[in-house]
């Protein structure tokens, strides 16, 4: 089978799907030989495919300038694959896949502007009904698209994301100078967006400072986003700065010593369709505190401490039962260890190959003339009125 891939949102920026994407194609193209995969790319997704580490990519690659051009070459693939959330263009006359991480916008709404909650529903909800298949990467997202977008279960296949197989290395890192780590911290990488809660971790070290708790340093990564939380103002207004350390860009090699240097992982988020850093955390040996929230219980089973990430002192005191507790983490080290080999690349990609081809033998060209002609036209019509008095849009 022919699969084409759409690359277009395939950016450094995007986080958490562009580890998706590099470690599904690197299994793919390293293992899959029975499948030709076509990737349909634009100028500035070129300098991503190095991560895949397989030339192989190039095969059969096709340089687009528009999304739309897509259209043009489909007698060249016999199944269309989007792996970011959204289906374009649509419909396309060969079977189709998406991929749809989340829907955050259903449940924290506040969290997005109207323009992005807008294109949310323009692309999203679409994308699920006229797609063959789609891919959830957790149960929750799964039971989330059928509660909010209405769409049969049977038509949605979870496959659970993997960690970085570099992780699994034996070699530990030496800590570079230039980034005078604490000699004991607390970890939180994400970047700045709203619902990873970085403010339920300060106001959970303010807690703990309150209360006398000595030496509780938290060393932070990411990116600031725009709209994000303002986490260097906070720090200051919470007067913690003599307890927080936020980095700047910092390399996979520095990433894994970091993790291996934690005391913890604390994970606050809020909202997660997966929630990457508790499996990376999990399979370098660092242990996990986390929010009890959404898809990360999937992930970290029973080898992790939850809590409630809207209730700072939980969070503090979740915090202090780990801080001096040797016991508590070597068991939390051990069952990390055993709940991250049930996370597999290879297993990621067979739950891809399966549900191409389920949605490659289910196709039935009617489905394109109706979404042609109908659904897709009357969903736009919709939106039109959305935009202007639902969205407040001009």
């Amino acid at each position: 089978m022919r699969i084409g891939v759409n690359c277009f949102m395939l950016q450094e920026h995007i986080g958490g799907m562009r580890q998706y994407f590099h470690r599904l194609f690197s299994e793919l193209l390293k293992n899959d030989h029975e499948n030709i995969y076509v990737f349909f790319y634009f100028m500035h997704n070129e300098r991503e495919f190095v991560y895949l580490h397989n030339e192989r990519w190039k095969d059969n690659a096709i340089l687009l300038n528009s999304q739309d051009d897509v259209n043009l070459h489909l007698d060249k693939i016999d199944l269309y694959f989007c792996p970011f959330g959204a289906l374009w263009p649509r419909p396309v006359k060969v079977p189709s896949v998406v991929t749809l991480p989340d829907i955050q916008e259903k449940y924290y709404p506040d969290y997005f502007s109207a323009e992005d909650l807008f294109n949310r529903k323009l692309y999203y909800d679409p994308s699920t009904h006229i797609a063959d298949r789609v891919i959830a990467i957790s149960n929750f997202t799964k039971e989330s698209i059928i509660k909010h977008h209405g769409i049969s279960g049977g038509k949605i296949h979870v496959a659970y994301l993997c960690s970085d197989e570099e992780l699994n290395t034996k070699t530990p890192e030496p800590v570079p100078n230039e980034l005078k780590l604490p000699e004991k911290f607390i970890f939180f990488p994400a970047n700045r967006w709203k619902h990873k809660n970085h403010d339920g971790l300060l106001k959970a070290l303010a807690i703990l400072r309150d209360h006398n708790v000595p030496g509780v340093n938290c060393v932070f990564t990411g990116h600031e986003v725009s709209g994000g939380y303002l986490l260097s103002e906070k720090v200051r207004e919470y007067g913690l700065r003599d307890r927080i350390q936020v980095l700047s860009y910092v390399s996979s090699a520095d990433m894994r010593m970091i993790y291996r240097k934690a005391e913890m992982l604390c994970f606050p988020s809020v909202f997660e369709g997966f929630g990457m850093p508790v499996l990376e955390a999990m399979t370098l040996g660092c242990p996990v505190i986390c929010s009890n929230t959404t898809s990360l219980p999937e992930v970290g089973g029973s080898a992790v401490l939850y809590f409630d990430p809207n209730n700072p002192e939980d969070i503090a005191d979740k915090i202090n039962s780990l801080w001096n507790n040797k016991e508590l983490r070597e068991q939390l080290i051990y069952k990390g260890h055993q709940q991250a080999r049930l996370f597999s690349a290879s297993d990621m990609a067979q739950k891809h190959l399966d549900t191409f081809r389920e949605a490659f033998e289910s196709y039935n060209s009617v489905h394109y003339y109706y979404d042609k002609f109908i659904y897709d036209p009357l969903y736009r019509f919709k939106m039109r009125y959305y935009r202007k008095y639902k969205y407040n849009l001009t």
